[in-house]
């Protein structure tokens, strides 16, 4: 596709390798029946995806992006780090993955411990995605829902798994730094996402952009799933004041949920340079940065 396209681009998609609910193939084939030309598979933590969402890109015409996102720490707060163009098989990328495998299931078997605690069937919840190798606290709240203890995801994170609720457990990622870092050396190219979800000031989330850019950040995600329009302008303006190039993604997980429908994004500002200006291979290439 041609690098000036800003059409039909979405680097922000999640599959059964993290916590989507289509696999690889099934969220790559939904992303190409959504007008999506261009895309990457971005699971928490993992690119155990990759070949299987290639090799789907492929037999849809879909230009692929090998792609991650990692767990990471700003000013003691989660913050995630995409990596796009990154090759799964560098060892600074499979140690970045491996260290943020055993994280995951320790904080799982924490949380497991305070929702048994707090009178929710903790144990039982975990038992449902047991054999997950990276659970996350979407997993939790999917099953406690099963399990009658929530009537929907969203009361699950209100009332057991949620900041302040009895059992948030405090996340222990890398810095965003070593994130930046294990991708670079991947020989990818690092984009701070949803920048405006961060519970930070507006000062904070202007030296968080400055702090990314200097530790070899090159791209911000401006347009992402379920913003609203005066987001869109913040973004663009954090991203030029950053000099950060810009990316977009619907950051979906289930395709039952509208607002984060793969390619329904607003178009990224022409003031903006294109983080994928890197990535004009034909259709259906699975390109590196």
């Amino acid at each position: 596709m041609n690098a000036t396209d800003r059409d039909g681009v979405d680097f922000h998609l999640h599959s059964t390798c993290s916590d989507g609910v289509l696999p690889p193939a099934g969220i790559v084939a939904f992303a190409a029946e959504c007008g999506v030309r261009l895309c990457s598979l971005t699971d928490h933590d993992t690119t155990d995806g990759t070949d299987e969402a290639a090799a789907t890109a492929r037999e849809r015409g879909v230009a692929f992006v090998p792609g991650i996102e990692l767990s990471a720490t700003w000013l003691g707060r989660t913050v995630h780090v995409i990596g796009l163009g990154v090759d799964p098989a560098a060892a600074a990328m499979c140690a970045a993955v491996a260290d943020r495998t055993t994280a995951r299931r320790t904080r799982a078997e924490r949380i497991r411990d305070r929702l048994d605690r707090a009178g929710a069937p903790g144990t039982a919840a975990l038992a449902t995605f047991a054999d997950h190798p990276r659970p996350t606290r979407t997993h939790f709240a999917r099953a406690l829902v099963e399990l009658g203890a929530a009537r929907d995801p969203g009361q699950a994170f209100e009332r057991w798994l949620g900041r302040g609720k009895p059992a948030q457990v405090p996340s222990e990622w890398p810095a965003m730094e070593d994130a930046v870092a294990s991708i670079v050396a991947s020989g990818g190219v690092a984009v701070l996402a949803h920048p405006l979800r961060y519970v930070f000031s507006n000062g904070q989330r202007r030296e968080l952009c400055r702090a990314f850019r200097a530790c070899g950040g090159r791209a911000l995600e401006v347009a992402t799933g379920g913003q609203a329009p005066h987001q869109l302008e913040l973004a663009t303006g954090l991203a030029l004041r950053s000099d950060l190039e810009g990316s977009v993604g619907s950051d979906c997980h289930d395709p039952a949920l509208p607002w984060h429908r793969p390619g329904r994004l607003a178009k990224l500002p022409h003031a903006v340079v294109p983080v994928w200006h890197r990535w004009s291979d034909p259709p259906g290439a699975v390109a590196h940065a």
